[in-house]
């Protein structure tokens, strides 16, 4: 059987016949001519726990599913590509499937009285119903996501000032952040807001994040006696959270706390950044291997102690698998702060994560598998998540340490996805049908969030190689979304950033030496006043030099970082 992962506490989830998502189990639902179960869970997840407490281990429930459904089980670390077509609104997800994966109906969290009426109506229409579940099968495989591209005159700052407009209407003047409760951090959009700050002057845009990211930072969201953040907040006022600590979240969090110390910097984001770092360090990441792990369980009787009876009592659960989009993320991130807090290490256990990366979890065609568990060897092949963050780390530890092998690497990647993950008519695919392609994952999707990151990710990538064809590879992708992205709300921050930067007149600073001999023109180069400054190096001997360029304008080269400003102002108009 699987490894399936059930509640800490006890409970009788176990005895239900999990299996795991494949054909085996869309097989058997066919043979046995019975409807699919599918659980969407995850080991961080609070009320996922409370389910298999309470709903998976009623007698009845057990009962009524052993006999009469196929149970089926999935992580949503593990399979984000499952989560993204099947969620039914949070997790637990609890979908209901015909044998060919066509979802009949769903919920989230289901008490046992509720599961037990829900397993009796289901298996009951499913009998009845036959020819009609058919009919709309046969009508749902005929669709597909469709994406009308925008011709490029429709790529405008009009967008990025929608977007804009979303997250202003929804800003918290009082208590930071966005909405009501319950509240997430949205890491993405504090990033996308930091980058219209540095690219229009809008302090605005700087206030919305600062503000935000003190009042997490001061409030329960934060982890006062060991660190880190938590998922989310229960309440307006970010008083009282839900408990986990996600690897995910540390990655972004950790990106926005590095660029505002970075470009503003102030005691408290240092400070907060700071005791980040070390919970990550010492929670999350594996120094053998240099992977994180994916998350910490909730406790709420553990984290609202203090630190002596902390120290009496067991820690919550962490999750030793690793995930490679997280990872990867995590290891760019310390790229970040490593130049924010002027920390050589960070920078060296970047490295070191990015190299394990490429030296143990590559697949046959190059491209990163998704999770790495202890003991086993890695799998789940061809996401386009893990690609995307791996490319964006490769670029952000490049543009911090000079190491030329990351360059090289981010090129050939990006290659690779290019090849394996993307569309004929733009834009780039979740999967790269690596793995089994049933149910509604005959459903080709290009994702938002991940092709806006990757958008940047090719912009930045012609920039330091010259070549053409990435920036025309991301025109297609802006283009792509350019007709739905209202549709996204604050979901479409990454984006608006990728077209924002698409827009801005290109500055790169191009540095001639050795990584050591051009780290001080690297770090002046990352404090420049341009929002989009691309730093890249390149090999060479004798006296370090910059070069640096606005468009097809290039000032003379310099050779201190005291001149750099000067060459800057010198091709940028003011």
């Amino acid at each position: 059987m699987a490894d399936f992962h059930f509640s800490p506490r006890p409970n009788r989830a176990g005895e239900i016949g999990w299996t795991s998502w494949g054909p085996d189990a869309f097989d058997r639902a066919a043979r046995e001519d019975k409807p699919i179960l599918l659980s969407i869970s995850a080991v961080w997840c609070h009320w996922c726990h409370v389910m298999d407490e309470t709903t998976y281990s009623d007698s009845g429930v057990i009962d009524l599913i052993n006999s009469g459904y196929v149970p089926v089980r999935v992580d949503n670390d593990e399979r984000p590509d499952i989560n993204s077509r099947y969620n039914m609104g949070g997790w637990p997800t609890t979908a209901f499937l015909a044998p060919d994966g066509t979802t009949l109906t769903g919920a989230t969290y289901l008490a046992p009285s509720q599961m037990r009426h829900a397993l009796d109506d289901i298996a009951r229409f499913y009998r009845e119903k036959k020819d009609e579940i058919a009919q709309r099968s046969e009508e749902l495989q005929g669709r597909r996501i469709v994406f009308d591209s925008a011709p490029p005159e429709a790529v405008t700052t009009a967008i990025v000032d929608h977007v804009r407009g979303v997250a202003t209407d929804a800003y918290d003047p009082e208590y930071g952040g966005f909405g009501d409760a319950p509240k997430f951090p949205q890491p993405e959009l504090l990033e996308f807001l930091l980058y219209e700050w540095r690219a229009r002057n809008d302090q605005t845009c700087y206030d919305m994040v600062s503000r935000t990211m003190l009042e997490m930072s001061r409030g329960g969201m934060y982890d006062h006696v060991e660190g880190g953040f938590f998922r989310y907040s229960t309440t307006r006022d970010w008083s009282v959270p839900h408990f986990e600590k996600m690897a995910e979240d540390h990655a972004g969090l950790l990106r926005v706390l590095s660029q505002l110390q970075l470009w503003a910097p102030t005691q408290e984001a240092h400070a907060t950044l700071r005791s980040t770092i070390m919970y990550v360090r010492t929670v999350l990441r594996d120094p053998v291997t240099g992977f994180f792990s994916g998350s910490q369980d909730a406790d709420e009787s553990y984290f609202e102690l203090p630190l002596e009876e902390r120290r009496k009592r067991t820690a919550p659960f962490v999750d030793p698998r690793s995930y490679s989009n997280w990872t990867a993320s995590l290891a760019g991130a310390f790229a970040w702060a490593s130049l924010a807090t002027d920390d050589d290490e960070l920078a060296k256990e970047a490295l070191f994560t990015l190299d394990s990366l490429y030296e143990r979890v590559r697949d046959s065609d190059g491209m990163l598998l998704h999770v790495v568990a202890p003991g086993e060897e890695p799998r789940i092949r061809g996401l386009l998540t893990d690609q995307v963050a791996y490319i964006r780390a490769l670029l952000d530890a490049h543009e911090a340490t000079g190491e030329r092998r990351l360059l090289d690497r981010a090129r050939l990647h990006t290659d690779g996805t290019i090849l394996h993950f993307g569309a004929t008519e733009g834009g780039f695919y979740d999967h790269a049908r690596r793995e089994n392609v049933i149910g509604r994952l005959e459903l080709a999707d290009r994702p938002m969030i991940d092709n806006g990151i990757m958008a940047e990710n090719l912009m930045r990538l012609s920039v330091m190689t010259g070549q053409d064809h990435y920036r025309e590879q991301a025109q297609r992708v802006l283009m792509l979304y350019a007709s739905s992205y209202e549709n996204a709300g604050s979901f479409a921050a990454t984006y608006a950033r990728a077209l924002r930067r698409y827009l801005t007149m290109p500055v790169s600073v191009r540095l001639r030496g050795t990584p050591a001999a051009t780290s001080d023109l690297r770090e002046a180069a990352r404090r420049l006043p341009a929002a989009f400054t691309t730093v890249y190096g390149e090999d060479g001997h004798g006296a370090p030099q910059a070069y640096v360029c606005a468009g097809t304008t290039c000032a003379a080269p310099v050779s201190s970082a005291a001149d750099l400003r000067g060459a800057y102002e010198s091709v940028v108009p003011a």
